[in-house]
């Protein structure tokens, strides 16, 4: 199966993950910085980084083979590796010079597919990476000694996206269904990165 899954993707002219790896391991050091950091700008940039990096490492895990990314899914992998390694910068900068001037949220939350229907390795991508990231945000929210009412909610509305993806979730599901699951998915992971951006910088 996976050699007929590996031709399938040589034949379909998709890209080889090889190609995405010096761009991939740039941003690897995020996840041993973020949970390191005082609230403030430097963790709010590393945040964005983690999640950036965490986004395109379960989108390239989810791949069929070890061998070929499909074309799309290496393209959005690719941009977030990218803006991994811009926001990395930005945290290791305001490291160095607490006092510099914080930078902004990202105009768009993540890099969105630009179609609304996911195939099974990009939907599993998505919830790998949607998991991963409601898991961080829960446990930094219950390290405050007093939970804000607005982010609690905003864990609610992240884990009512978790819900909806466990109830559509099948095998092989229809595109209507991909849809929905697709949809859940874009919210919750927008939701979560958000949240993780109110936490890094919120007074506990």
């Amino acid at each position: 199966m996976k050699l007929v899954s590996r031709l399938v993707g040589y034949l379909r002219g998709d890209v080889e993950q090889a190609d995405l790896t010096a761009l991939q391991s740039a941003g690897g050091e995020v996840y041993s910085l973020v949970e390191g950091l005082p609230r403030g700008p430097a963790r709010l940039a590393a945040w964005n980084a983690y999640v950036l990096q965490t986004y395109g490492d379960k989108l390239v895990a989810a791949s069929r083979t070890s061998t070929y990314v499909r074309t799309d899914t290496a393209a959005l992998a690719a941009e977030s590796f990218r803006l991994a390694c811009l926001w990395l910068g930005r945290a290791n900068s305001l490291m160095a010079d607490p006092g510099a001037a914080p930078s902004a949220a990202p105009a768009e939350p993540l890099p969105h597919w630009h179609t609304a229907i996911r195939c099974d390795e990009q939907l599993v991508g998505m919830r790998e990476t949607l998991i991963a990231l409601h898991a961080y945000v829960a446990y930094d929210l219950n390290s405050f000694a007093r939970e804000p009412p607005r982010l609690h909610e905003a864990l609610a509305e992240i884990e009512q996206q978790l819900d909806t993806v466990d109830i559509l979730w099948i095998k092989h599901p229809p595109a209507e269904i991909r849809g929905g699951i697709g949809t859940a998915l874009c919210r919750g992971l927008d939701d979560a990165y958000a949240l993780g951006q109110a936490l890094s910088v919120a007074d506990e």
